[in-house]
């Protein structure tokens, strides 16, 4: 958090300075024939009226200095008194501040693990997309039995937290602690999705109940203090052993203030499977929003990422199983279940326009074997949709919407295929969790191009291997249901790192965000600056580039407490600069304390948007 002002504007780390405006100076080059009546130049000086200051330039400034007072109040640019907030209006100058960041500022950008994700300073001091966008060091397994969700930090494996699948309030949702049965009780949770802000979106399946979606706040300042105490309760590794305890002080169960809400979907016994996060195409939800298919009802739900409102309902030609969104002609792809008798649905997948809802006919898988089959879903960097191809031994299929083809890969002696997921750099991941018969650890890889060059990573201890995805690293992570753990494995040194999850972990969608990210790139820098008491947020502006298909978005919210934030109303986002903060969306709450949120996007593989810089205004109180 940066202080840019009090109530006697002293300088801080942020320059706070008098807003001054700039009036354009029109330079015009005549030739010998111009004739100075033409420009009613009674002075005679060459300009267009006379100079009554006698500082050789036209009378509308005040004095020899060139001072430019527009409105009479002997403030303005190069005024002795100083510059003007407002030179349209004789009642307000002193009391404005302008806060200036970026290139050319003395407050250039910063972007740290705490204030950003994805965007690095370039060599001309502009903030820009990083050439490989981060995404957060956290790994987050649904623990289906037990009714929670782990937080894994990837970077050591410890648990660092743990949260309920579901908190009551508004909803039908089965209290966390009933442990799931498959049948009649408990949530069930399973999918997790990872949205753009590094938030944990979690299924739950609720067998024979209502089934609902949680969202899950990944960085403490979105959390919401409902208990109004000043302080975020939430789950901690508190003893540092890197394991959550259920009892005790480092799990709160339904008091825990980062689980955001729990909301209902779809119908009773709907069993909501298939979850994934696409771009929010109104531009509100800056996370993205999450799309829930009922498995049950062969439909699918978007869920406003912000508020957790449904916003439609979308039936498919298919019992949905596993999603996930594509930058290709914005879809999210949708897959069924090989092993799944259900009426017409054969193993195959779909497509969601996530703009329009307009949803594609089903194709069937096509395979060069004997067998088809469907259970995890990825989208490679090419835009190509690739199924685990349960029940048949070592089968995964892609298909490419742009030729409507599909093709076959089989990893020979392999067992099971569950989840996979596309590195990014050319190869495939599958998840095996049955060999020969007998439940095994096992994650082949092979080229996404044909199939080639597999390699095999067998874990010491993991059973029933289920889901697969990468961390900001490049490590391949597993999740293992029957043995209660999670893997980490180095694609380099062949190193497989073995921790424990809770009980029954069954994850095998998005559990990193690596997936979303590899398909949307983006970045944000977020900040809290602090200024006087009741601050009066004026103006927004900005420079900066957006060449091709990328953006910049700029979300403000304001509070009289920074506390106050974590519940405050977003406004934007603004994406054209000048912002008059005091017009529809807004206006923009007075406030001590101003959080911004600066998200940069493309989905353009040639092309990244820079912002230069950044100026906010805002006016003090008199007395």
């Amino acid at each position: 958090m940066r202080a840019v002002a009090t109530n006697e504007h002293p300088r801080t780390r942020w320059r706070a300075i008098l807003v001054f405006v700039l009036l354009p100076i029109l330079a015009m080059a005549c030739s010998d024939s111009c004739n100075d009546n033409e420009w009613n130049d009674a002075g005679g000086d060459g300009d267009s009226d006379t100079d009554s200051d006698g500082d050789g330039d036209t009378d509308s400034d005040s004095d020899p200095t060139g001072c430019v007072d527009l409105d009479g109040d002997g403030y303005g640019t190069n005024c002795e008194a100083g510059a003007d907030c407002d030179d349209s209006d004789p009642t307000r100058y002193a009391n404005c501040v302008m806060v200036e960041i970026g290139d050319g500022t003395d407050n250039p950008w910063d972007p740290t693990d705490d204030n950003s994700r994805g965007v690095i300073v370039d060599e001309d001091g502009a903030l820009t997309l990083d050439a490989y966008p981060e995404i957060e060091p956290a790994v987050w397994i649904a623990n289906a039995t037990e009714g929670t969700v782990t937080r894994l930090d990837a970077r050591t494996g410890n648990e660092i937290a743990r949260y309920p699948a579901a908190i009551p309030g508004g909803n039908s949702a089965r209290p966390w602690s009933e442990a799931c049965n498959y049948s009649s009780q408990g949530n069930c949770p399973s999918r997790t999705a990872i949205d753009f802000r590094g938030d944990c979106w979690v299924a739950n399946r609720a067998f024979g109940n209502q089934g609902s979606v949680t969202k899950i706040a990944s960085h403490v300042e979105d959390c919401v203090d409902r208990n109004g105490d000043g302080v975020i309760q939430t789950s901690r590794d508190l003893d540092g052993n890197g394991r959550i305890g259920l009892r005790g002080e480092e799990f709160l169960g339904d008091n825990d203030e980062c689980v955001l809400f729990t909301v209902d979907v779809g119908n009773f016994n709907g069993v909501p499977r298939a979850l994934a996060i696409a771009p929010d195409m109104t531009g509100t939800a800056s996370g993205g929003n999450a799309w829930v298919g009922m498995n049950l009802e062969r439909r699918f739900a978007e869920i406003d990422g912000d508020t957790g409102a449904i916003r439609r309902y979308v039936e498919v030609p298919l019992n949905p199983y596993g999603a996930l969104a594509s930058k290709f002609e914005g879809k999210v792809w949708v897959t069924n279940a090989g092993w799944q008798s259900a009426p017409d649905n054969p193993p195959g997948i779909c497509a969601i326009d996530f703009r329009t809802g307009e949803v594609s006919p089903r194709y069937n898988v096509e395979s060069t074997s004997r067998c088809v089959g469907t259970y995890g879903i990825t989208v490679d960097e090419s835009s190509r949709v690739w199924v685990g191809g349960y029940p048949c031994d070592g089968h995964a299929f892609r298909y490419d919407p742009a030729s409507g083809r599909w093709m076959t890969v089989v990893v020979p002696d392999s067992g099971l295929p569950r989840g996979l997921v596309a590195d990014g750099i050319g190869h495939i991941w599958l998840a095996h969790c049955s060999c020969g018969g007998t439940e095994c650890g096992l994650v082949t890889r092979f080229n996404q191009s044909d199939g080639g060059d597999i390699q095999r990573y067998r874990l010491p201890s993991g059973r029933d291997t289920i889901g697969v995805d990468l961390d900001a690293e490049g490590r391949i992570w597993t999740v293992s249901r029957t043995s209660n753990n999670a893997a980490r494995i180095d694609p380099m040194t062949g190193e497989v790192m073995e921790v424990p999850t809770g009980e029954g972990p069954y994850t095998y969608s998005d559990f990193t965000g690596h997936s979303l990210l590899l398909q949307f790139p983006r970045g944000y820098y977020r900040d809290v600056l602090e200024a006087c008491l009741n601050a009066h947020w004026l103006n927004l502006r900005w420079d900066g580039d957006t060449p091709g298909a990328t953006s910049i978005e700029i979300r403000i919210r304001t509070a009289a407490t920074q506390v106050g934030l974590s519940s405050a109303e977003w406004y934007g986002p603004f994406v054209s600069s000048p912002v008059d903060l005091q017009a529809p969306p807004g206006p923009v709450p007075d406030g001590q304390y101003m959080e911004m949120e600066i998200t940069l996007l493309t989905s353009d593989e040639t092309a990244v948007p820079t912002l230069r810089s950044l100026e906010l205004t805002y006016e003090c109180p008199v007395g």
